[in-house]
């Protein structure tokens, strides 16, 4: 990579800001995953940037439409029990149909992209990308297994390869979907 494209990465990483949440319920086992990735983001040089927000919560609520406000791109991170290992990245649509107010208990990324289009960002979402992590079939295990820690391992450092070009276009190129 050439100087000239280094510095222009650089501004473009400047200039866009990007919202990481993480989120597993209390005491669970996909909790301890949420927590464990933001811990070993907050580990890397890239934490300490004044353009990236690390939110961890046991749920998503409604009121994290206002922390996804002010940013540019946005990593909404969680655990399935039928995941795919090491991790699952795709972009979340905005474009669907949601209630004003969810139905269920369970918010969503797609119930805080509508939210926040409804509180008056003119239309424009962020661009929303979801990373799954398998869930550790054995929830009662306090323990995380060998190859949930690889997955972690594996995701924390796709997300700061992300966050290293924070162009729309290469976080698509980066999806599985």
């Amino acid at each position: 990579m050439s100087a000239g494209n280094d510095a222009a990465n650089n501004a473009n990483k400047q200039l866009r800001r990007i919202l990481i949440i993480a989120y597993g319920r209390d005491a669970d086992a996909d909790s301890r995953v949420a927590s464990l990735i933001l811990e070993r983001l907050r580990e890397r040089s890239i934490a300490d940037s004044w353009w990236l927000t690390l939110i961890e919560d046991a749920a998503l609520r409604l009121e994290h439409a206002l922390d996804l406000r002010p940013n540019d791109l946005a990593v909404f991170i969680d655990t399935h029990l039928h995941g795919k290992a090491p991790f699952e990245f795709m972009e979340i649509p905005s474009d669907q149909e949601a209630p004003i107010l969810p139905v269920a208990d369970t918010v969503i990324p797609g119930d805080l992209l509508h939210a926040l289009a409804t509180i008056g960002r003119q239309g424009t979402l962020p661009p929303s990308f979801r990373l799954t992590l398998p869930l550790p079939s054995d929830e009662s295990t306090e323990d995380i297994t060998p190859s949930v820690d690889a997955s972690i391992t594996a995701a924390v450092d796709f997300l700061e390869g992300l966050l290293g070009n924070t162009s729309n276009e290469h976080w698509r190129s980066e999806t599985n979907d």
